[in-house]
């Protein structure tokens, strides 16, 4: 099998396994759409208890926290690998660092099943870099959109914003307001890719090459 192959094999693989978990997805989505096709969305914000509104506010604060966190986790690592790159006896010439949210489902959710993965969505965006967040302590609420109770009141951390407003295809689709409350965990990672090039002629390592 050639080189060429054995990368056609395992990207078919992995859009097999793709497709596979889109298609659980999908029919989680289609059940829960038949449900509430008839409601209008300003009668499900409507729809909460004082109960749950103060859930989706626990939320956000949760959400702005961890933000705050990975923020500080990314500007540490930053310098770390940024001392690596200018060290002319270290291989390594780039780096990247991302932070990749899974929002799981509560175990007492009628959807929930441990023999799969009980994902709701998922958020993925990098954490390269040593500045501060122009995001932090900005209001993202819309204001012309009518949240529940003291949730049209506070301000809305961006991370919240885009849980509910911003879709990124079918592994991270927008949740809810509804959604969001069958949330029990948010499994974090974050990965840190080292970049590096073995010359093989010279047997070297090759100097940065200004990838970006």
């Amino acid at each position: 099998m050639t080189l060429r192959q054995r990368e056609q094999l395992s990207r078919l693989r992995d859009e097999i396994f793709q497709m596979e978990v889109a298609w659980r997805r999908l029919s989680r989505k289609a059940e829960a759409l038949s449900e509430c096709l008839a409601l209008d969305p300003a009668d499900e914000e409507e729809g909460f208890t004082p109960e749950e509104v103060e859930r989706l506010v626990q939320l956000n604060e949760r959400l702005a926290f961890l933000a705050r966190h990975l923020r500080l986790v990314g500007q540490d690592l930053s310098r770390q690998m940024a001392a690596r790159v200018t060290d002319p006896n270290d291989p390594l010439d780039d780096f990247e660092i991302e932070a990749i949210l899974h929002f799981v489902l509560r175990e007492n959710d009628s959807e929930y099943d441990e023999d799969s993965d009980p994902f709701l969505t998922e958020r993925r965006f990098s954490l390269k870099g040593d500045q501060s967040d122009p995001r932090e302590g900005v209001d993202y609420r819309e204001t012309v959109r009518r949240f529940p109770g003291r949730l049209n009141q506070i301000p809305h951390c961006w991370l919240f914003h885009d849980l509910y407003d911003h879709s990124y295809g079918l592994e991270q689709p927008a949740l809810s307001l509804a959604d969001c409350l069958r949330i029990g965990q948010i499994w974090v990672r974050v990965a840190v890719e080292h970049q590096a090039t073995l010359d093989l002629d010279s047997g070297n390592w090759l100097p940065e090459q200004n990838s970006g």
